[in-house]
């Protein structure tokens, strides 16, 4: 039974003491991991470590206290969630069943943090440019956030202001053209045109009149 600890894998201080074994890019055959799943991985793991330590403070005085059922319902929803980082050859039909005391449930815990530890170990890399450890990912770099990578390591974002601007050019432009159909339209118009044909072509440049009809 593996034996788990309050840190978090590749702490920050051991980071340096991996640099010198971890490849700085994923070589053939070594698993990779999609972005939703790495961020999946990093929200379950921080819930199940805050849950570990309540239970185990909870059960500070005596581990053989019953479980209460709050903590068997949220334990069990964690534990099935942890279903897919295990190994396929030790993933159960069955779901999860918390066990029935504080110590119990601190084991499952404990067994299921070492199991997203092992998942992590996997699929993460150090990389010594940014100095942090980084999911085997393909496309944008995503460190390990819960590391607390510099922000050098951090993946680049689209500038929201230049999105705003292109997006208000579209607009603009947009309504110059519509104006410009109106304006034609109504020339037409005045040039003596039938009112059956003037009333086609506005109905073609304005889609949304025709749900007057």
């Amino acid at each position: 039974m593996p034996t788990q600890t309050n840190h978090p894998p590749f702490a920050p201080g051991a980071q340096g003491q991996l640099a010198a074994q971890a490849a700085p890019a994923a070589r053939s055959g070594e698993p990779r991991v999609t972005h939703a799943m790495a961020e999946r991985h990093e929200a379950l793991w921080l819930s199940l470590t805050a849950l570990h330590k309540d239970v185990l403070a909870l059960g500070a005085k005596k581990l053989t206290a019953p479980l209460p059922e709050i903590l068997r319902i949220a334990g069990e929803g964690l534990l099935s969630d942890c279903v897919p980082f295990a190994p396929k050859s030790g993933r159960h039909t069955r779901l999860p069943v918390a066990a029935s005391d504080l110590g119990g449930l601190a084991v499952q815990l404990g067994q299921a943090l070492a199991m997203l530890d092992a998942w992590e170990s996997q699929r993460s890399f150090f990389d010594a440019q940014f100095g942090c450890r980084m999911w085997r990912v393909e496309g944008p770099r995503q460190p390990i956030m819960r590391l607390k990578p510099p922000a050098a390591a951090l993946p680049p974002r689209r500038d929201m202001a230049d999105l705003r601007d292109k997006l208000a050019q579209r607009i603009d432009g947009q309504r110059a053209a519509d104006f410009q159909r109106g304006f034609e339209a109504g020339r037409a118009a005045r040039s003596g045109k039938p009112v059956a044909e003037i009333v086609a072509e506005v109905q073609k440049s304005y889609p949304r009149l025709r749900l007057l009809d």
